[in-house]
């Protein structure tokens, strides 16, 4: 079996660093968000009180060297105001630092859920072209990273990569008026060196940490793709298989990994190198300042202190922008996916649908997908109150009329209305809030079954979701369970049988109490004295309200108002029941086909290719 090519087809647009910082000031700083905005200007202030008792204890650690070393005769009363000074100063610096982590660790937190959330809701606005091409793996993956790298960019970077160009600053400034040019000069420009070689050498690693954010979502993908197909997997005996795709993605990770720390060796080295130099030429003009007479002991350990001080934060500077430059490029695959547009968009000012009957009418109706034709000038009205179905061969567009209806697509020629009213000119949620959907293949979430049926309606009580479950005849399976409701159904209910995942599906459309029932193929996974069962619910529930039903078995729909049969995306005939056995055309061939338990005699084969022309389903 040969691999498929991704599916990411339109690469991850790239946005400007200082396009990403804005992007992130937006979240971190909301406007009108008086409280957030006060956490921030109390940690700024916090951070300048954290500096301001730093630039002091070099000074303070110096000046009582040079007071023990001056005269054996030394007050030790003095001595203790130093030390005194010189541990409050220390102690300052670390209560300052813990109050700026305290206020804005909720500027933090807030700002990477907001972004998080955004994403979140913006992948459920996108529309159906988009999420038939998804891959549900790395989109959560490339969200999870870009909350992470969100996070570490303000809990970190914000308050370690500034602070330092600050302090080095203050230094050189220090340096420069106590102890001489020289040290400000030699200080600025290791800093400076150092901060450019680590930025130009982390460029140049970027690529293989992309190739490594490549592989991730990839194997992540396949992962997720084989085990939620688990069962597809074992019927094909598949494991060898599926074990040696996800092994492709971590071989291309590895390699990639193995690459990155490698040349990791490199920025190591050269920063040790520049910290050596510029403490070489620092101490060594110290020495020889203090063999002239012009510097003390105290002033040579103050300036040894000021660059220990520098120096060991800027290792810690070199691991920082490699992980905010990592951090920019999770972030800018997340926010990436806000340059998804939906197809399906509300008409600006549009308001809510105004439900009066009930009534659907599709008008000349033409739709293709890419460059494949499915609908072509579709018409027909369910009136209100009424029950049509929609029958016909595999690939005659039946879904499609589904999809349409609840706005997962818009047609490109044509009205859809409901009492008159075009749903495209209306809001999307209003159209999806009237229409109670039961669809072919009902797929569970992975929680309790009363979950999955109270998602329905989340205002709906015991009482009427225990009504629903008897209307769908799965109430008396969920007594026999020991958790009763509260029994779990597995990924995409894979611990219930595709009839009991149906009547999930059906008690839940009966709980939302819609305008219109649209029922695609809802009793096509159950047995047939189930089926009759539900046929019945479903009658009884369905009674005055507008159907829609998209049937494969016909006996269902025998008590139709009216039946459309469907071939090449037209509809073919119409009537009521009796009336389409009548003309013995298509619909009859298809009644003749399932009454007969398919067994065909040679006179009918032509009437049955007939039906089933197009194999392939909207």
């Amino acid at each position: 079996m040969s691999e498929p090519e991704s599916q990411n087809k339109s690469p991850t647009p790239r946005r400007s660093i200082l396009a990403l910082l804005l992007e992130i000031a937006a979240y971190a700083a909301p406007r009108g968000n008086k409280q957030i905005r006060n956490r921030i200007i109390g940690a700024f202030a916090c951070l300048i009180l954290a500096k301001s008792s730093n630039i002091f204890t070099p000074l303070l650690y110096g000046g009582a060297v040079d007071y023990v070393n001056g005269d054996a005769g030394f007050s030790t009363l003095i001595l203790w105001y130093i030390l005194g000074a010189y541990a409050l100063s220390r102690l300052g610096q670390q209560i300052f630092s813990e109050g700026k982590e305290y206020l804005f660790s909720r500027v933090a937190q807030r700002a990477v859920r907001g972004a998080a959330m955004t994403a979140f809701r913006h992948l459920h606005l996108l529309s159906m072209r988009f999420h038939l091409d998804r891959q549900t793996g790395g989109l959560t993956r490339a969200i999870e990273r870009g909350a992470k790298g969100m996070e570490f960019i303000m809990t970190s970077a914000a308050f370690e990569v500034v602070p330092l160009l600050v302090e080095v600053l203050l230094v050189s400034i220090l340096l420069w008026v106590m102890f001489g040019w020289p040290y400000a000069i030699i200080t600025f420009f290791t800093v400076l060196i150092y901060a450019l070689f680590t930025i130009k050498v982390t460029e140049w690693r970027m690529k293989f940490r992309r190739q490594m954010n490549k592989a991730d979502e990839q194997a992540a993908t396949k992962a997720v793709d084989s085990l939620i197909n688990y069962e597809t997997v074992k019927y094909f005996n598949a494991e060898a298989h599926e074990a040696e795709r996800f092994d492709v993605s971590m071989r291309q990770y590895e390699d990639a990994a193995v690459l990155s720390r490698t040349s990791l060796a490199a920025v190591n080295i050269g920063q040790g190198a520049v910290i050596a130099i510029g403490l070489v030429l620092i101490m060594g003009i110290a020495g020889h300042d203090i063999q002239q007479g012009k510097l003390s002991v105290g002033d040579f350990v103050a300036v040894n202190t000021y660059l220990l001080q520098l120096y060991l934060p800027l290792n810690f500077l070199g691991w920082v922008y490699r992980e905010i430059r990592q951090s920019l490029i999770d972030l800018e695959r997340m926010f990436g996916l806000l340059d998804e547009h939906p197809d399906v968009k509300d008409a600006e000012n549009a308001q809510d649908l105004r439900l009066s009957q009930g009534e659907i009418k599709f008008d000349n109706v033409h739709f293709a997908y890419k460059d494949r034709a499915i609908l072509k000038g579709v018409s027909f009205t369910v009136p209100a109150g009424k029950k049509v179905a929609i029958v016909g061969p595999s690939g005659a567009g039946k879904s499609t009329i589904s999809r349409l209806l609840f706005r997962f697509y818009d047609p490109q020629e044509g009205r859809i209305e409901i009492d008159g009213q075009d749903i495209q000119s209306v809001k999307q949620a209003s159209v999806r809030a009237a229409i109670g959907v039961v669809p072919q293949d009902s797929v569970m979430f992975n929680a309790s079954i009363g979950y999955n049926i109270h998602y329905g309606r989340a205002e709906a009580s015991q009482a009427e979701i225990e009504e629903a479950t008897r209307l769908a005849s799965i109430d008396s399976f969920i007594k026999q369970l020991p958790e009763g409701y509260d029994a779990l159904v597995g990924e995409r209910g894979l611990k219930l049988s595709g009839g009991e995942k149906q009547r999930v599906a059906i008690a839940r459309a009966i709980l939302k109490k819609p305008s219109i029932f649209l029922f695609d193929e809802a009793t096509s996974a159950l047995d047939s004295q189930t089926e009759k069962q539900i046929q019945t619910a479903l009658n009884a529930v369905s009674q005055s309200r507008t159907t829609l039903i998209i049937a494969h078995r016909l006996s269902t729909i025998v008590d139709s108002d009216e039946i459309l049969v469907m071939k090449d995306g037209q509809i073919a005939e119409r009537g009521t029941h009796s009336r389409l056995l009548a003309k013995e055309g298509l619909y009859a061939a298809m009644w003749a086909r399932q009454a007969s338990g398919f067994d065909i005699d040679r006179g009918q084969t032509a009437l049955y290719e007939a039906a089933n022309q197009s194999l392939t389903d909207a």
